[in-house]
């Protein structure tokens, strides 16, 4: 398809959504906390109802670690998965300071890993995933990335990350025995994908897919280690609905840290329910509550520091 004409296609369709979308938009973000802890409620609600038609809540003290080993190696990739994030921001929040001035260096590691890390917090706290690049820019000590400069560079980020998710929802779908949904959607991609190819480059496609493999192979390496998931059925049964289950989620607009997570696992996964949900859990802790922590060290400070609120 010609890139001059689907990027017009594009254009147009913006233009005849846009006052819909405008409106749905702005009632979002008003309502987004409210919506995040909605969802968590209804999320909860489903999982105790799943319990309760399956021994109620003292069964998940019944979820025991069956291979260390397992668990370990999904302790071992969580470094890789958090500086490839890092790495991200990195190259995103340098390339909006270059837009704006060539000669800018690309920025320090230092500051990159300040600002995930507070990002990491302020998403626990919020808990709506725009807290997470609202949380990077106030930590920022560089001005140029306190408006929409480090906006963009958030946006663009968490964009390519979910577009690259759908991409391989494909793949899940192929091994899944589900080619026509797998030929549906993939046109779907392609056609996002044209006008995508004008936003995200090469590099950044290549650390969004190896982050969501990272992901997924720390789920996988989880399931097993509570005795869900046989590492033969990785591929054709684990990865397929990790896949669905990462959509779905990330689908929700205002998506709330705690509970949906889990209902939505239990749902996939419900062969060993107490497992599945200490494993997701499991997961959450390491991949979202450990770098909070870290966090912390940061958004503490900034808590003692005077009035000028400069974290240094």
């Amino acid at each position: 398809m010609n890139k001059a004409f689907a990027r017009t296609m594009y254009v147009s369709l913006g233009h005849t959504l846009h006052p819909w979308y405008e409106k749905a938009s702005a009632w979002v973000v008003e309502n987004r906390r409210n919506l995040s802890w909605l969802t968590t409620a209804f999320a909860l609600i489903a999982l105790m109802w799943l319990l309760s038609s399956r021994g109620g809540w003292m069964t998940l003290f019944q979820a025991t670690i069956e291979n260390k080993l397992f668990l370990l190696f999904a302790i071992l990739l969580w470094p890789i998965n958090l500086g490839m994030e890092a790495w991200k921001w990195q190259r995103l929040s340098s390339n909006v300071l270059v837009e704006l001035d060539a000669k800018t260096p690309y920025r320090s590691w230092i500051d990159i890993w300040k600002e995930v890390l507070v990002g990491q917090t302020w998403a626990l706290l919020g808990p709506f995933r725009l807290a997470d690049g609202a949380g990077r820019i106030s930590a920022t000590s560089d001005s140029r990335l306190k408006g929409a400069a480090g906006a963009k560079a958030f946006a663009i980020g968490a964009a390519c990350q979910g577009w690259i998710t759908w991409w391989w929802a494909v793949l899940a779908l192929a091994i899944a025995g589900k080619p026509l949904a797998a030929v549906i959607l993939g046109l779907g991609m392609t056609m996002i994908s044209i006008w995508a190819s004008t936003f995200f480059s090469l590099f950044l496609g290549l650390l969004c897919g190896g982050r969501y493999i990272t992901f997924a192979c720390q789920y996988l390496l989880m399931l097993s280690a509570w005795g869900v998931l046989s590492p033969t059925d990785w591929m054709t049964e684990g990865f397929p609905k990790i896949a669905a289950l990462w959509c779905a989620v990330g689908s929700i607009p205002w998506p709330a840290e705690l509970g949906v997570r889990e209902a939505a696992a239990a749902w996939m996964f419900d062969g060993n329910l107490p497992g599945v949900i200490a494993a997701t859990f499991a997961l959450w802790i390491l991949n979202r509550a450990g770098p909070a922590a870290l966090g912390l060290i940061w958004v503490g400070r900034a808590w003692q520091v005077n009035k000028n609120g400069r974290i240094d």
